[in-house]
Formats: C-alpha cells, sequence, structure tokens
C-alpha cells in the first residue's frame, strides 16, 4: 500500500520531535530491560530518543562522561555515584534501578597457590579505575576483613578484559567484580573465586546531569515509566532466564540463580536509610569525608521531579 506525502510529513514530523537523550551502561545483565526497551522502540513511542552507550569500563568512566556532558544519564553502581556526586558532580540520583544487593565475587588468577581469602593480606586489588565499584567495594571488602588498602595497593586494569589479562600474569592482584558476570571465567580456569562480598544497599542507582534535568524533566519522566513497564515485564517472563543465558554467556543456570536474586525497581523512592548506609561504609572505608550532623542527603542527592 502507498503511503500517502501527509502520512510520510507525519512520521519525519514525529522522529524530528523526539529528545534525544544519551544513555551509558556496562554490558551486563542488569541492563536487559534497556537494550529490550530499544529493541521494541518503546521510547521513541513517549518522544525520547535514547542513544545507548556501553561503557565496559564502568562506574568510574561514566562519571567522568557525565561531568564532561558526553553523557545524560547513566546507571551506575551505588556507591560510586554517591560519592561522585558528594565530590561535586553536577548530576543528581533520578531513581534507583536495581534493588536487590549485589554479590561481588573475590578474584585471583588461577595460577597462584590462592586457594582462601585470609592468603590476601598484602595483596593489591586491581581496579577499573578510580571511583568505580571495583575500586570502592575493594576498600570496604579489606576493611571487613580488618585491612586497610593504600593507593599504591591498586592497580587500574581499565575494564574485565583488563583484569583477566592482567591476573594471568605474575604478580597476584585480587579482583572485585560482580560474581555471575565472572562466573564463565572460573569456569574455564582464568579465575578462582576465593570468596564473595555482598553489600547492603540497592546495587544501581539511575544518574542524570542537572543539564537534562532541566530541559527536559517531562521526557525523564516518561523515559521512566517505559522502563519500568519494561522491567516489570521481564521479570514476570518465565524464559527470562533462557534470554539472560543466551545474550551474556552465562550458563542457564547459573542464568535462573542470578535471575532468582535480582530485583529492579518498579517505583518504590530511594530510602533515606539506605542513603545513609552507603555513606557511613563509604566514610568508614576512607572513601568519603564524614558528613556533617543533620544534613539532608536526599536533598543534597536525589532529584524531585517538577509536579505535573
Amino acid at each position: 500500500m502507498k503511503r500517502t506525502f501527509r502520512s510520510i510529513q507525519a512520521s519525519v514530523d514525529a522522529a524530528s520531535s523526539l529528545v534525544p537523550i544519551r544513555v551509558g551502561g556496562v554490558p551486563e545483565h542488569f541492563n536487559l530491560p534497556w537494550l529490550l526497551a530499544l529493541e521494541r522502540r518503546a521510547f521513541v513511542r513517549a518522544g525520547v530518543e535514547v542513544k545507548w552507550r556501553t561503557v565496559p569500563q564502568g562506574t568510574g568512566a561514566m562519571c567522568e562522561l557525565l561531568r564532561r556532558g558526553e553523557l545524560d544519564l547513566a546507571l551506575m553502581v551505588t556507591e560510586g555515584a554517591v560519592r561522585d556526586i558528594l565530590n561535586g558532580n553536577p548530576s543528581r540520583i533520578v531513581a534507583p534501578y536495581v534493588d536487590s544487593a549485589l554479590t561481588w565475587g573475590v578474584h585471583v588468577g588461577a595460577w597462584t597457590a590462592i586457594t582462601d581469602p585470609e592468603q590476601l593480606e598484602g595483596v593489591p586489588y586491581a581496579i577499573s579505575r578510580p571511583n568505580s565499584g571495583s575500586h570502592l567495594v575493594a576498600l570496604s571488602y579489606a576493611r571487613s576483613k580488618g585491612r586497610s588498602v593504600r593507593e599504591e595497593d591498586l592497580e587500574v586494569v581499565n575494564d574485565l578484559p583488563g583484569a583477566l589479562e592482567r591476573l594471568a600474569h605474575p604478580g597476584p592482584l585480587a579482583f572485585l567484580w560482580e560474581k555471575f558476570t565472572t562466573k564463565p571465567f572460573v569456569d574455564d580456569g582464568r579465575l578462582r573465586l576465593v570468596d564473595a562480598y555482598r553489600t547492603s544497599w540497592p546495587s544501581f542507582l539511575i544518574i542524570a546531569s542537572e543539564a537534562v534535568l532541566a530541559e527536559h524533566p517531562a521526557e525523564i519522566v516518561r523515559l521512566l515509566k517505559v522502563l519500568r513497564d519494561q522491567v516489570r515485564g521481564l521479570m514476570a517472563k518465565k524464559t527470562a532466564p533462557d534470554i539472560i543465558a543466551s545474550r551474556f554467556n552465562l550458563s542457564l543456570p547459573d542464568a535462573q540463580a542470578w535471575f532468582a536474586g535480582v530485583r529492579w525497581n518498579t517505583g518504590a523512592p530511594l530510602a533515606a536509610a539506605d542513603l545513609e548506609d552507603v555513606v557511613t561504609a563509604l566514610v568508614a572505608a576512607g572513601a568519603a569525608d564524614p558528613i556533617a550532623p543533620g544534613t539532608a542527603l536526599s536533598e543534597r542527592l536525589v532529584w524531585t521531579p517538577p509536579l505535573a
């Protein structure tokens, strides 16, 4: 059937009216709802053109991209996002993204003789970059073991492939990364899992620059609605573990185990107690300055959408 000039022009006008939002996230299973929404053009139907950017270097890199104005919105591990906003990143927490806590695997190269976490005494840590999750959780994990980590105990490896390459060579390093993401490399004999560390707060937040929040608040609200619709659908989908296994190089049993434990946020606000928990942990690990008594963390960190 022929399309009329009027219908073609309407399509052109609709496409040109879309508001572009540059979104960054890691190439991991947590971000499947975004990928599905993009494939289904769900954001487009809400008047938003999401320009997705994969950032394998993680939260530390996304903090820098937000600061430089190269991203409008990012999906970050909670502790890295909170720390960087406290340190002056002109951004705000828009919403929680993943409510369940993150389980970090503590790894070493499989060639080492290290098989127990007590053998990590004096072993330095590989991190993707400063202010990344792998950086901040290393500080918190070491503290939980009664140890301290100095700057000279950290080695930047850029991303997961960089860590795999570095941990294959002499000079033992400990490396913390999300447990299921690294599971295939434990299974194939490149890494050894010697411990696991689970944080006590929601694992991922949605962060947006103050500039995009000021310019496009309605579009951000619509974007969140689309995302939450995708999240609800995915969490109810019986075949979700099969999709995750095929897309993210996980065995089906691992995908099923991961999916059983993950809870994406469907609209509940970030609890003030969770923010306080994160900041307390950062301060205790020496990763943040103490907060003055009486500071309202939510007012300082969290965006309040305008009334409709």
